[in-house]
């Protein structure tokens, strides 16, 4: 793994999503440690020990150990169910396959950036998505439903009329 350490300082907490990894350098020690973002602060990874919010580094950059790069699929999704609070629990239908309905957990930083912290996106019924995505390691859903981990999401357009009669056909 090459990492160039690009920042220094406290992270901003409220700009990444929850189950974002960092590399990290401590003002008192110069061996790097991984932590990561959870919904109660910022924790080293396989332990327990917190770290303020607020602390300073030496260096720090995000990283990502586990991304399923081989099983990463680019796919169009229609947009069923927005969580306007959360990350987790997007309800989409496969643009090409209607019938086949999926959950997804956003994990795009820039996404969730301008849809939960800057409030810049609106979206609607019948929004089509393009979305890179791989089917989650967690997957504890109900065969009905699957659950996907979308790594990069891009409105590409509106087509509601088009989704109403294909629902209605179903």
């Amino acid at each position: 793994m090459d990492i160039k350490f690009t920042h220094t300082g406290a992270i901003p907490f409220n700009e990444f999503p929850e189950d974002q990894k960092f590399i990290v350098i401590r003002n008192n020690e110069l061996r790097p440690m991984f932590i990561r973002k959870d919904a109660d602060g910022i924790r080293v990874v396989g332990d327990y020990l917190a770290i303020s919010r607020k602390e300073e580094f030496m260096a720090w950059e995000p990283v990502s150990f586990a991304l399923p790069s081989s099983a990463l699929v680019t796919r169009r999704l229609w947009l069923t169910r927005a969580n306007l609070s959360d990350s987790r629990g997007w309800g989409f239908r496969l643009y090409e396959k209607i019938q086949r309905e999926i959950r997804v957990w956003i994990k795009d930083p820039q996404f969730n950036h301008d849809f939960f912290t800057e409030r810049k996106l609106s979206l609607g019924f019948g929004d089509v998505f393009e979305a890179v995505m791989a089917r989650s390691s967690n997957d504890r859903t109900s065969n009905e439903v699957d659950l996907f981990e979308v790594y990069k999401l891009r409105r590409i357009g509106n087509e509601n009329e088009k989704f109403r009669e294909l629902l209605d056909e179903l």
